[in-house]
């Protein structure tokens, strides 16, 4: 390591990583990616936190970010925080800076195609619901009809659970739509697999009911 990829920090942070087990360090990341999962949920399709915008996904990308604040010392780890509480606040710190910025440049380029100019960044569009929710890009063509008759049961679960009261039901289906296993459901979740099916019971049920009150 070269002296400019030292922070000043570097010694003070230096000093209380030692005292860190890699069993606390998994403990802290694997909290910090739960933040994340929360913090990010239906914001890395388009905008600020896109891999497009951030050049990796946004879970590698913050974690990454915080990771080597931390241990190059261009973070401050403050004696009123445990590791897992400094981590947290780097990541959101940075969160709202590349928010700011991606904002701003947005701004910045509006205003240059009203005057004419060429944009300095081009504006990722999120992809259209067919590509995004369907991948339907098979052998075996979808006619328009079955296309809505999805996209009209895709409403009713999504509005159903924006209604729903029950965390288990809402946790799940953001995690069923953010593409991750079972295990790492169940993890995110903190329960058992065992325990995951029972709510994915639930949660089949309930929407099921509810599609069919619905008059489907």
């Amino acid at each position: 390591m070269i002296i400019e990829d030292i922070g000043k920090f570097f010694e003070s942070n230096s000093k209380k990583l030692d005292k860190i087990s890699n069993v606390e360090w998994k403990i802290a990341i694997k909290k910090c990616e739960k933040h994340l999962f929360f913090k990010l949920m239906n914001k890395t399709k388009y905008g600020a936190h896109t891999v497009e915008n951030l050049g990796i996904p946004a879970k590698d990308y913050y974690l990454e970010y915080a990771y080597s604040s931390i241990i190059d010392g261009f973070w401050e780890w403050k004696d009123s925080f445990d590791l897992t509480e400094q981590l947290i606040r780097i990541i959101d710190s940075r969160i709202s800076t590349v928010v700011k910025s991606y904002k701003n440049a947005k701004e910045n380029d509006e205003k240059r195609e009203e005057e004419g100019k060429y944009p300095l960044k081009t504006v990722i569009r999120s992809q259209d619901i067919e590509n995004t929710f369907y991948n339907l890009r098979s052998e075996d063509e979808v006619d328009e009809t079955e296309l809505l008759a999805i996209e009209d049961d895709y409403n009713k679960i999504e509005l159903f659970v924006n209604e729903s009261k029950d965390d288990d039901i809402k946790t799940f289906w953001e995690c069923t739509k953010e593409g991750y296993k079972r295990a790492e459901i169940a993890e995110i979740m903190e329960v058992t697999p065992k325990q995951l099916d029972k709510i994915k019971e639930k949660f089949l049920r309930q929407t099921r009911k509810q599609i069919e009150k619905n008059g489907n």
